[in-house]
């Protein structure tokens, strides 16, 4: 019994971390550019003919987009270098441009909208919006960019508080809140497509026991409706947006399971708005074959460190994380 609980522990901390950064294949190829050295650097690929490109040359591509998907790995410096180079870029195109986090959420949009406006400081902002930890170090250079040109902002993502609650006791549970607080999520967070649900049972298996047919699917069921929690809600966020905007294009952060395969979020707008031309960037680790279907355009860069060797650290993080999520509570 205690085996299997630290298997099911092992299993959550591995699929959390997979969720943050995105699935990436597994099969080793050494064809990639040398020219990645340090973690803050990447290399470009058009996937539709699997050729190298240069950052301006994306943003050339990108010219017709009409919501443009970067996907990231939350902490990987890479993967912000890469957002903070090709902003500049895509407002220059078209400077009615609007901003979307994945990393504020919807209760926190008038604190981030007083900032944009010069109203609160930067502290205040990290405080009130509950801003993330590496706010100061990856995201701060794309807030002060629509700061300067006064960009439209968007939090896009429902609060943690409702990912939750969703987690706990079903989506049906958003029902019982009030107005305030359904406005802080997407009027639907069920439907989703089977590819993607394919996909994130998979995320959920990929370092653990295969999910046997009884109970695999009873199991995920709210763990996926959270997800589509995110997904729907950042896709509904954007979908307003570009509606209350209709001349304004839009670049959304994101992490890449979010967004890879056409799936996830980008799945959701596109059932809110089938005539939009939405465009992926995907990231992929160098020493991974790369998937040319997970985005338009593909960029690859080192693999962050290993997070654990010892395993007695992991079973000390896997301990403090169970810990962690017995005290937390569905409250909003």
């Amino acid at each position: 019994m205690i085996k299997t609980m630290h298997l099911k522990a092992a299993l959550l901390l591995t699929t959390s971390t997979l969720l943050m950064q995105g699935c990436v294949t597994t099969h080793q190829d050494k064809t990639h550019s040398h020219s990645i050295v340090t973690l803050h650097d990447y290399t470009l690929y058009d996937a539709n003919n699997k050729q190298q490109i240069d950052i301006k040359k994306l943003g050339s591509h990108l010219n017709n987009a009409d919501v443009i998907f970067v996907g990231e790995y939350h902490t990987h410096s890479a993967s912000h270098r890469l957002q903070a180079d090709l902003l500049p870029l895509i407002y220059q195109q078209n400077p009615n441009l609007i901003l979307s986090f994945e990393q504020f959420t919807r209760d926190k949009q008038d604190v981030l909208e007083q900032y944009i406006n010069n109203e609160i400081g930067e502290q205040t902002l990290i405080k009130q919006a509950n801003a993330w930890d590496n706010y100061q170090s990856d995201y701060r250079p794309l807030v002060e960019f629509a700061k300067q040109y006064k960009l439209t902002t968007v939090a896009a993502n429902t609060p943690l508080s409702i990912v939750r609650c969703v987690a706990r006791k079903g989506p049906e549970y958003i029902n019982t809140f009030d107005k305030q607080h359904q406005n802080w999520v997407a009027k639907d967070i069920t439907t989703s497509s089977q590819a993607y649900q394919d996909k994130f049972i998979e995320a959920m298996s990929h370092h653990g026991p295969k999910a046997d047919k009884k109970s695999g699917p009873v199991k995920l069921s709210n763990s996926f409706y959270a997800q589509l929690a995110r997904d729907n809600t950042m896709a509904e966020s954007i979908y307003n947006a570009l509606k209350s905007n209709p001349a304004s294009r839009v670049i959304h952060f994101n992490g890449a399971f979010h967004s890879n395969y056409h799936l996830g979020t980008v799945d959701a707008l596109k059932r809110l708005d089938p005539k939009l031309n939405i465009a992926v960037v995907s990231p992929q680790f160098l020493d991974d074959a790369i998937d040319w279907s997970t985005g338009d355009f593909i960029y690859t860069i080192k693999a962050l460190p290993e997070r654990y060797i010892k395993k007695e650290n992991l079973n000390k993080a896997i301990k403090e994380m169970m810990k962690k999520r017995k005290e937390t509570q569905c409250e909003l």
